[in-house]
């Protein structure tokens, strides 16, 4: 093995985050299609004004009933269900167009942690289940956005160019390391 593909592989590596942008606790459900969340995680620069903030959020490109109306609450109780049920630890892949409606709230799409493997698209599960109705709003969504269940390994964050310097730092060390002990050929 030489170092040229040592050096391939380590800097080939993908960082892998199953939080699509920013991730925190979700504080309080207002309504089946918004919510206010504390920022406790941001994994793109853009976003960092988010950190350690409460937001509030807006579900991209769904629409559920007011809470004036029997079906209204009954959105809201399920989104509350969801999160009873999964956890109140949730991830956003924040409208990169947009970032906020008129309202001042983050527009995005929010992630719970399904299963070990899967993060569960909550717009997506309201939209299927008869809780909100699906709205091409203009925003960087679309119907392709909105897999119900995602793989928490899918590279939904690319890493940045300075991440990738300390991967190739790291593989740089390693592999003059390994020909000081005489472990690869040149």
């Amino acid at each position: 093995m030489g170092i040229a593909y040592l050096i391939f592989t380590i800097t080939s590596i993908q960082l892998v985050y199953s939080s699509p942008e920013v991730c925190g606790y979700i504080d309080e459900v207002v309504d089946g299609d918004t919510l206010w969340m504390s920022i406790d995680k941001v994994y793109i620069d853009r976003y960092m004004d988010f950190m350690d903030e409460a937001v509030k959020v807006r579900l991209a490109d769904i629409d559920a009933p007011e809470l004036s109306t029997p079906e209204g609450l009954a959105s809201r109780d399920e989104l509350l269900r969801l999160i009873n049920e999964y956890g109140n630890y949730a991830c956003l892949n924040v409208d990169d167009e947009y970032v906020y409606d008129v309202y001042g709230r983050v527009i995005e799409i929010l992630y719970l942690s399904y299963n070990a493997t899967h993060l569960l698209n909550v717009n997506q599960y309201l939209v299927e289940n008869g809780y909100a109705l699906y709205i091409d709003y203009q925003n960087e969504f679309g119907l392709d956005s909105f897999n119900i269940y995602i793989s928490k390994n899918s590279e939904l964050v690319q890493p940045s160019l300075p991440d990738i310097y300390i991967i190739m730092f790291i593989a740089i060390i390693v592999a003059i390391y390994l020909v000081k002990r005489r472990k690869i050929l040149l």
